[in-house]
């Protein structure tokens, strides 16, 4: 016991146990300052698991929802293929009707130039009908 309250009064000694204690005060403070930094380490990588599992998550419905608008886009370009075959076919049946009427225009005023008396080469001019229709109208509706 002797020895130690000689090695207690020693300044050589003292210092040596202070810097002893010191080195293991400021290993304790690195330590405990490595250890939080560790723990806001594993929290960020928990944020950003999580955050790429959500991400994950949004990117599988973002392709379904793209699958889906995919299916409907082709509905919708099947509906108007449908649309545009049946505006021609309706226009095709316009002009078949405008034929009609018009050749139909053109025989009513052919037979009111027949019944006045004109010739069949003055109705096919004013007509535009042919010269056999102009001369079977006035064949048949032409003064007699």
């Amino acid at each position: 016991m002797n020895n130690l309250v000689i090695l207690s009064e020693n300044p050589a000694f003292i210092v040596i146990i202070t810097l002893f204690a010191l080195l293991i005060l400021f290993s304790g403070f690195v330590t405990l300052n490595l250890l939080i930094k560790i723990n806001r380490f594993e929290t960020y990588i928990k944020t950003i698991q999580s955050d790429g599992a959500d991400t994950a998550d949004g990117l599988v419905k973002f392709s379904l929802r793209w699958d889906e608008w995919t299916k409907r886009f082709e509905k919708f370009a099947a509906i108007n293929d449908q649309i545009i075959s049946a505006i021609e076919q309706v226009r095709s049946e316009q002009e078949f009707i405008a034929k009609a009427f018009g050749n139909e225009k053109k025989l009513s005023k052919a037979i009111e130039l027949a019944r006045i008396g004109s010739k069949a080469d003055d109705i096919t001019t004013q007509t535009g009908i042919s010269a056999d229709e102009a001369a079977v109208v006035v064949k048949f509706h032409g003064p007699k």
